[in-house]
């Protein structure tokens, strides 16, 4: 499983490097435009590192659909005919990679706006109450406690949709190749079935949630995520490994 993850990094490893030059360009701008004084620069510098901080967590997040894409349509996945194991191992490595590299990134983004927080003496009196709340929770034990296990709460939330999220690209993306592979325009198809399905779920999942049991209505939406994902993991591992058994 480390061999596949180590070989997807190294097949993603262009794009990282294009995702991080535009955060690198991005705030150089910022810092040259503050040297300077020139505003125009520092604002265009500011709204580029914006901009670019989204498109890089989505294109990341994104990046074990465009990846398994290439694999099926293009002679780049042979390896995946070869491997000696199911293709489940080979589908969990690219979604293991997506996750880690799109936490990565989110750490670097994170690092990234706090150093201009930090260098460019930014006024957060607006967020002054929220500082105060915070510290004060940390210098407490049981606020630590409850801090910490809230971060750990959020974590979990985040990577557990963001499993689903995957699972359910790749689905899409096992279906397109299984029936349409070879098609025009196939992957755009794709995608477009994956926002389709992705804003009809987040729709009708807490409704039907909220009427199974208003009380609990939570927990059992996280349950249907969860189920789901294992659901989409299932049959994409099945569509995928019939067609290399094909």
């Amino acid at each position: 499983m480390l061999t596949l993850i180590q070989y997807e990094m190294k097949k993603t490893a262009f794009m990282k490097i294009l995702c991080g030059f535009a955060l690198f360009i991005s705030q150089a701008f910022v810092m040259l435009g503050t040297a300077t004084d020139n505003f125009v620069v520092a604002g265009l510098g500011a709204g580029l590192l914006i901009f670019f901080s989204f498109l890089v967590i989505f294109i990341l997040g994104l990046s074990s659909m465009a990846s398994l894409s290439k694999d099926l349509n293009t002679t780049q996945g042979y390896m995946l005919f070869m491997l000696p194991k199911h293709s489940a191992y080979f589908l969990l490595a690219k979604i293991v990679e997506s996750l880690v590299s799109t936490f990565l990134a989110g750490v670097v983004i994170v690092l990234i706006f706090s150093f201009n927080v930090a260098y460019f003496g930014i006024d957060m009196d607006t967020y002054k109450d929220f500082f105060e709340m915070f510290w004060n929770l940390v210098l407490s034990g049981k606020g630590f406690g409850e801090l910490s296990l809230y971060v750990i709460r959020f974590l979990a939330t985040a990577a557990a949709f963001w499993v689903f999220l995957s699972t359910m690209a790749i689905l899409c993306v096992t279906v397109q190749a299984s029936m349409f592979k070879g098609k025009a325009l196939a992957l755009v198809v794709s995608i477009i079935a994956f926002f389709c399905l992705f804003l009809y779920l987040f729709s009708a999942l807490p409704e039907l949630a909220s009427t199974i049991s208003w009380e609990y209505k939570d927990p059992i939406f996280y349950g249907m995520i969860v189920a789901l994902s294992a659901g989409f993991f299932a049959l994409s591992s099945y569509l995928l490994e019939k067609q290399r058994n094909f």
